[in-house]
């Protein structure tokens, strides 16, 4: 079937799906056996569905990106940054031109740690290999795409002003009278920052193939190995010598009832623990290793009113819900339900903030692997996280 075709198809599933839901809540009942295993089944077909548009989608995304490639070479040669940058990362600063020198002298990194020549110093990677950088990402590093992002030119150490002013309201006063005196008082998060470093060898066999598309390869490479690293930090971290992670920085919201099981009001509690006003935010949301959310969706049906207390997602790249909520998937997390480990996050995600210092960087080892025919890249970036509100990130702990 054609994409349109599956699109319309798929459709029809998910309104069939949902208008099962919505008679029995016309009703004021639950789902009987019988809409459950159509719901179930509809749910099925619609998923299978969604796999097939994303492979035809891929597919053509393929195609497009191949025509653009074959474009490009055809096309007269333009010092673009995007092209003086890959021109080097092919063969050293030695083959560029005197405009291409011109720009990379543009990117070259202002710290430090990278001033010299291209065999030792870096360069700042242009916006659009930043982007697929980013992309590559997306999926691997959950926590700090939901962050709140503060974007610095340097590393240097980072106050970040933060505030509880929940206690405190306006007055109410009479013509002519003084107003009370309210302070507010200010507290600060230090933010640094880390150095995330990968290296990839590539054969000069390649680099030589104007066929490989080698910004696609060093985005994906690098990019997915930096967002391993960074997510596990950015969930776990300790805060010492590392990134605070959203895990490690929360507070506790609920101890659950069982020691190897999450019950649906151990859920609730723990969304509950969290002010209303954190709630209400199209920021808030709860994560959770995938082996935990599928035992939570073994939990089925609600027990009070027989209705889906987890809904899972009929559009292509919306989260799933549960309890009505936005739920995320973070591998880093625990996978097992056992006795004292965090299983489940409820957070307001704005109050969790991912600092990136400088930009990537990217540096070219001319020499290093010469024996065996190949060149070496190293990228970098540096990062910090942190949890701003504590009232605001709560955790589900076994009892």
């Amino acid at each position: 079937m054609k994409n349109i075709e599956l699109r319309g198809h798929r459709a029809e599933l998910i309104k069939g799906a949902t208008a099962i839901v919505d008679a029995a809540q016309a009703e004021g009942r639950g789902l009987n056996a019988e809409e459950k295993s159509k719901f179930d089944a509809m749910e099925s077909d619609a998923r299978g569905i969604k796999d097939q548009i994303d492979t035809l989608e891929r597919a053509a995304d393929m195609k497009k990106e191949l025509a653009a490639n074959a474009e490009v070479r055809q096309a007269a040669p333009k010092a673009t940054r995007k092209g003086a940058f890959e021109s080097y990362l092919r063969n050293g600063m030695g083959a560029l031109s005197n405009e291409q020198r011109s720009i990379m002298s543009e990117l070259r990194g202002t710290s430090t740690q990278v001033v010299g020549t291209d065999t030792l110093g870096g360069f700042l990677v242009p916006q659009d290999f930043s982007n697929e950088l980013d992309m590559a990402t997306l999926f691997t590093g959950e926590v700090e795409r939901l962050a709140k992002k503060l974007n610095t030119a340097g590393g240097a150490l980072l106050d970040y002003p933060t505030i509880n002013d929940t206690a405190t309201s306006s007055d109410l006063t009479s013509e002519a009278a003084a107003v009370t005196i309210q302070d507010m008082t200010f507290a600060n998060k230090q933010l640094s920052a880390y150095n995330y470093a990968s290296q990839v060898r590539v054969s000069m066999q390649l680099l030589q193939d104007n066929a490989f598309d080698l910004n696609g390869f060093l985005a994906e490479a690098m990019g997915e190995r930096t967002a391993r690293a960074t997510n596990a930090a950015f969930t776990n971290g300790t805060g010492s010598s590392q990134p605070q992670g959203i895990v490690a920085g929360s507070t506790l919201g609920n101890t659950a009832a069982s020691a190897t099981a999450i019950a649906a009001d151990d859920i609730l509690s723990l969304i509950h623990s969290i002010d209303p006003s954190y709630r209400s935010k199209a920021s808030f949301g709860l994560m959770a290793n995938d082996a935990v959310i599928s035992a939570i969706r073994a939990l089925g049906l609600g027990s009070a009113n027989d209705f889906p207390i987890f809904i899972p997602s009929m559009e292509v790249g919306q989260p799933d819900k549960l309890f009505g909520f936005n739920l995320y998937y973070n591998n880093d997390m625990e996978s097992a339900i056992t006795t004292g480990k965090k299983t489940l996050i409820a957070a307001d995600f704005s109050k969790f903030v991912v600092r990136s210092a400088g930009g990537v960087q990217m540096v070219r080892l001319n020499e290093r692997y010469m024996d065996e025919l190949e060149i070496g890249f190293v990228s970098y970036a540096r990062k910090d996280s942190a949890v701003l509100d504590t009232r605001a990130v709560k955790h589900l702990i076994q009892a």
